[in-house]
């Protein structure tokens, strides 16, 4: 074999590596095992089920006719494959990216149409673009900003602002209001226009729902409600009887168009698309975690969000709207026994079909339907335990929750969420400037140490005191430290003669903290205080080596633990004890 062709095919092989590298869907294929293609087979027509219903209702639910939530869910669903390294995640339409682009581009839009779905593919494709660029400078920690009370009440507001937006499909009343507190107050004005007929189908449509999430859940209610509504929408004529129906629908795929925008609308939709960005990466990589961690692999976050940005900018060239993933279908299609994404490519492949040969199927079907199935969908995303439960844990974090909540609901989804970061932060730094503290001591019955906080738990010896400062040591906290410290001296029952910092929380110590913990020790050994320090981190010892902290207490007074320190503080009691 010749230099040339052993060249040529470690350079094909190089490029191939490469290629799957980026190609986290390639990768997986590669290394399919058949026996997988039963299951994912099974699992891609499950998913195909539930997605035609919910993705004709977001379809509605962001604005456009139904049919436009089917095109932005098979084009994403190819792209998102090929590039994920998820294996159950199925991302298309779903209610927080829908209703985020009805609020931004309907005031823009104004009523055309045309332009509408311009504005929708532009917001798709700067999504992409973000999602794409944060990737590539492997920004997908930015996901961990967002804690727990912020998604909860996000979630929880979403859901409501979601359900307040179907109502009028629910009465049969026209709204014209675009923020979702005026269509609320609009339906009330209205409530005299309220079609009773459409109502009642809404209300037993309503019903079928819950009865078969409560009775059989494994059944796709979504899909039995579609398939009944158009049934019983096309046996009694309901149109005639004045329910809204969907009407033709054009078969066959969405054409590729670029969406041209003026500057004006780009300095609109870009808030919005960091926004949807960024709420729409974390709400899928927690869920993408969620499955790995079910299934036994890991998940790259900046591979999810190259994923995500692929499949954003797909859906914006072919006449779609901003996608994320779906923690609903996702959940069938794992329990569908889904085991790669090759289920996301089937299930996308039915999609086609049924847009090529059965779109006819859909025009009987009444809005009010989906309006329903949407209704549904968001009050399951309501999780009152959720809030008890992070009550239960820290009261702080619960109100954090309700700010968030709140402002979705009185200031708008993008607005409720940057409220709510703020106030994440401030709380952050509230909890980092004045931090736990304590005095730790030993408790009959328990093992270890503990805060000194009830009868039953007593000190180590006369005269040590074990304080404890949960918190890196800095400029914003070191007045704190200092004047805590102090009151705990001061208020001490016995003599304090040796003073033990438990360290292990202090990670770190800038400059304005050196000094103050220095002429601290300083004026402790004027007043003969033996100080000692435990458990500090390589990080700290550096720290206290370069300012000289390190000499000033001592070598010998530096500890392991806190029970090394306890022993030797206490052999040095009972030698001033004896002499």
């Amino acid at each position: 074999m010749s230099d040339d062709t052993t060249k040529e095919k470690i350079s094909v092989s190089s490029y191939v590596e490469r290629l799957l590298h980026y190609t986290p869907g390639l990768q997986h294929l590669s290394t399919y095992q058949r026996e997988w293609f039963r299951s994912d087979l099974v699992a891609g027509a499950v998913v195909f089920a539930v997605l035609i219903p919910s993705n004709l209702a977001y379809g509605e639910l962001a604005g456009f006719t139904p049919v436009v939530g089917l095109y932005a869910g098979f084009v994403a669903m190819l792209a998102y494959a090929l590039f994920s390294s998820s294996r159950q995640i199925i991302i298309g339409p779903e209610s927080t990216t829908a209703i985020l682009l009805a609020t931004t581009v309907a005031p823009l839009a104004m009523g055309d149409s045309a332009r509408y779905a311009v504005l929708a593919g532009a917001l798709a494709l700067f999504v992409g673009l973000i999602c794409l660029l944060a990737g590539r400078f492997r920004l997908g920690f930015v996901s961990d900003f967002f804690s727990k009370p912020i998604l909860t009440g996000y979630i929880t507001g979403t859901s409501i602002v979601v359900i307040i937006s179907q109502l009028g499909k629910m009465f049969g009343i026209s709204l014209s209001s675009v923020e979702i507190s005026d269509k609320f107050f609009e339906l009330i004005s209205k409530l005299d226009q309220t079609h009773m007929l459409t109502l009642a189908f809404g209300i037993i449509t309503l019903i079928i729902l819950f009865c078969i999430r409560i009775f059989a859940p494994r059944l796709p209610g979504p899909l039995i409600v579609v398939v009944g509504a158009i049934i019983v929408s096309t046996v009694f004529h309901l149109e005639e009887f004045g329910i809204a129906i969907v009407g033709d629908i054009a078969s066959g795929l969405p054409e590729m168009h670029v969406p041209l925008i003026s500057f004006s609308d780009f300095q609109v939709l870009i808030p919005a698309a960091i926004a949807i960005s960024v709420i729409m990466f974390t709400d899928g990589t927690l869920t993408g975690r969620v499955f790995a961690k079910k299934n036994h692999y890991k998940l790259d976050s900046n591979k999810e969000l190259i994923a995500f940005g692929a499949a954003n900018i797909c859906t914006g060239f072919f006449q779609g709207f901003p996608v994320g993933a779906s923690q609903t279908k996702t959940a069938v299609n794992d329990s569908a026994g889904g085991k790669s994404q090759l289920s996301s490519i089937i299930a996308a492949g039915l999609v086609i079909l049924f847009l090529i040969f059965f779109t006819s199927v859909l025009s009987n079907l009444p809005l009010v339907a989906l309006g329903a199935i949407v209704i549904v969908a968001g009050y399951s995303l309501i999780d009152i335990g959720e809030f008890r439960s992070i009550y239960q844990a820290r009261r702080s974090e619960f109100v954090l929750a309700i700010l968030t909540l709140v402002g979705v609901l009185v200031f708008g989804l993008i607005e409720g969420v940057a409220l709510a970061v703020g106030f994440s932060l401030l709380e952050f730094i509230r909890r980092i400037y004045r931090p736990h503290s304590s005095i730790l001591g030993i408790h009959e019955g328990k093992d270890g140490f503990h805060g000194v906080s009830s009868e039953g738990e007593k000190f180590f010896f006369p005269g040590l005191v074990v304080y404890k400062f949960d918190a890196p040591l800095f400029f914003a906290n070191a007045s704190y430290f200092s004047s805590d410290l102090s009151s705990v001296l001061s208020t001490s029952e016995e003599p304090v003669r040796y003073l033990l910092l438990d360290a292990e929380a202090i990670t770190d110590l800038d400059s304005s903290a050196s000094d103050m913990l220095r002429e601290l020790v300083e004026e402790l050994h004027e007043k003969k205080i033996i100080v000692g320090i435990t458990g500090a981190g390589c990080m700290l010892i550096e720290m206290m080596h370069k300012t000289g902290i390190e000499e000033i207490v001592g070598l010998e007074n530096i500890f392991p633990t806190i029970r090394s320190g306890i022993i030797a503080f206490g052999e040095r009691y009972l030698e001033d004890q004896e002499s």
